[in-house]
């Protein structure tokens, strides 16, 4: 039994994603020997960013304009007369832009990257560069973490008539040009694709769908959180079953190896945990959902990542010291429903891992995933790190929590802790208490105070429009932020506001009326929606919400650094790790001798 885990597009470019280096560690440790992984989505990047992919799509610019210049259908959408334009666009872009794409790619890769003039000009330079070789797919327009097509991602009849458009889709032609041929060359018989994000939703099916053209013996499941959130969606959605066999939901590592050892064996699929198939002629849910010993669970294993083809010069790996989270009652949040329960590593064993991980991969940058770090374990991690003079160089997600406190700050910083990113949602006292935040704006001052006095920078995610919020306290939060000058201007803050979005199984969701909502709407067409409409009794409307979002999202710019702070946490741990070592070079030169 061989088995290929692929991690489609699109993702960050800064750092490899943590799904795949779990599963692999863990058929490691059950002596599956037989495998393989692939970042294909740094791997897809890559390749888009060479002279060679654009000479290619030079001449597939060119035939198109041809075939346009003859015949264009209507005023805008595929072949039309905005496509037309869009073409010529595109052909007057490219001389200018051939030569400088593989320096920018390059840049991001050496110390220029620190440059951060240099920075902003590459990342500008690849957004332009993927504007041109988007014309050739119009209206399809990809970024560098996303990517936009005409279809609804939410609807599984868009999806599938997107993975089957040659025309929209430019995942089809680089799947068959550059990776097709390598994956089924090492003749897989289990292939999984990891699905986390909204934006590998058409790029990841797409891939499931030639995968299975290319060899239908092929078994191919696909994991992640998107598909743990639409459980109920994808047992009413038979349509999907035509491009991939099964899904796993929830945490994968058990439920995997359980898949493989039936693959090799009775083929009995209602004994692989957490697994969504179709027997029978029925779609099958295998329940109650399994939890991972997390005691039991090895360090990720990297092996197989192209480490030297993200965009950053030194390698920031993700790592893991719990899942779940230990405070699930904020009303908003639905990422509790990805790991059913709290559990966490034993500090020690964590330090263990990072020390075997840098050694390994030859890096002292790491980025926690967790949903937030639980207090007294993390006072046991700094003072396990500190132990062993470990030099490590971290960021993590914290809660406002009453007992953080300065000296557990201090001591994170002396263990390496660079960042801190907070959920702050609201700063008005009436919104914490309705969301069920547990924080008081005394502490969110406390600790953002002391985070700035100990040099440690901090990131906090706000939301606009939560159910009954007035725009009063919307401007509340918003001026927290912008009239912080201590805060606003401290080395390495970031911010981000977020429009308030009704997702499942959200808590919010038990009791709709409770927190002021009067209806909930959902579209037919979209049967994979992970979110609704709504109105509301009192407070802001969607729409005002809205409208308010993009002034708080000005504001807030006019006093963020976006680049790199507000655009990648991996890229802004690398730049405050560079502040700090200069911060600390100055000076132990300016100390007498």
């Amino acid at each position: 039994m061989r088995v290929s885990l692929l991690f489609p597009p699109s993702w960050h470019p800064s750092q490899p994603y943590l799904s795949l280096p779990c599963l692999t560690a863990f058929l490691d440790q059950a002596g599956i020997s037989q495998k393989s992984q692939r970042d294909l989505n740094i791997e897809l990047l890559d390749t888009i960013l060479t002279k060679s992919y654009g000479l290619e799509v030079y001449e597939k610019l060119i035939a198109k304009l041809k075939t346009l210049e003859s015949s264009t259908s209507g005023d805008t959408g595929p072949n039309s007369t905005e496509h037309y334009g869009r073409l010529v666009e595109a052909l007057d872009r490219f001389p200018n832009l051939i030569d400088e794409i593989e320096p920018a790619k390059f840049s991001l890769r050496s110390e220029d990257f620190f440059d951060v003039d240099r920075y902003r000009e590459c990342l500008f330079l690849i957004d332009r560069w993927l504007e041109v070789v988007s014309a050739l797919y119009f209206p399809t327009r990809i970024t560098v973490v996303d990517n936009q097509l005409s279809y609804s991602i939410y609807s599984s009849r868009d999806i599938m008539k997107a993975i089957q458009d040659e025309e929209q889709n430019p995942y089809i032609d680089l799947y068959r040009q550059h990776f097709l041929n390598s994956i089924l060359s090492e003749a897989p018989d289990l292939i999984g694709v990891s699905i986390t994000a909204t934006s590998q939703i058409i790029p990841g099916l797409t891939l499931c769908r030639l995968l299975k053209e290319g060899n239908p013996d092929i078994h191919v499941t696909i994991g992640g959180s998107i598909f743990t959130r639409l459980v109920d969606n994808v047992r009413r959605c038979e349509r999907l079953f035509s491009v991939v066999d099964d899904f796993i939901v929830f945490e994968g590592e058990t439920a995997l190896l359980e898949l493989v050892n039936q693959l090799e064996g009775k083929r009995d699929f209602s004994k692989v945990p957490n697994l969504i198939y179709r027997e029978d002629g029925k779609v099958r849910v295998n329940q109650p959902f399994y939890s991972e010993n997390l005691a039991q669970h090895p360090a990720p294993n990297y092996d197989g990542f192209p480490l030297d083809r993200y965009l950053a010069p030194y390698t920031v790996l993700p790592v893991q010291f719990s899942r779940g989270c230990y405070y699930k009652d904020c009303a908003f949040c639905a990422l509790t429903l990805d790991h059913q329960n709290f559990r966490q590593k034993d500090p020690i064993k964590v330090v263990d891992e990072l020390e075997s991980l840098s050694k390994k991969y030859d890096t002292p940058y790491f980025f926690f995933t967790d949903e937030c770090l639980a207090l007294s374990p993390t006072r046991r991690l700094c003072k396990e790190m500190l132990n062993r003079s470990c030099n490590f160089q971290w960021t993590a997600e914290l809660r406002f929590e009453k007992n953080l406190s300065r000296e557990l700050l201090s001591l994170m910083r002396d263990a390496g802790c660079h960042k801190i990113v907070f959920g702050l949602e609201t700063y008005n006292t009436r919104m914490m208490d309705f969301m069920k935040k547990g924080i008081t704006q005394e502490s969110v001052q406390r600790i953002c105070s002391d985070c700035v006095d100990l040099g440690i920078g901090v990131h906090c995610y706000i939301i606009v429009g939560f159910p009954t919020e007035t725009e009063e306290e919307a401007l509340e939060t918003m001026n927290f932020i912008v009239k912080n000058d201590k805060l606003n201007s401290s080395y390495g803050f970031s911010c981000q506001p977020c429009l308030f979005d009704l997702e499942k199984e959200a808590p919010i969701m038990n009791d709709p009326g409770g927190y002021g909502i009067r209806r909930i709407m959902r579209p037919a067409s979209e049967d994979l929606s992970l979110g609704f409409f709504y109105e509301v009794q009192q407070g802001m409307s969607p729409q005002e919400s809205e409208k308010l979002y993009q002034h708080v999202y000005e504001k807030v710019s006019e006093v963020v650094c976006e680049l790199p702070f507000n655009y990648s946490m991996a890229d802004g741990l690398l730049y405050i790790a560079r502040h700090h070592n200069m911060i600390e070079r100055s000076q132990e030169q300016q100390m007498p001798v």
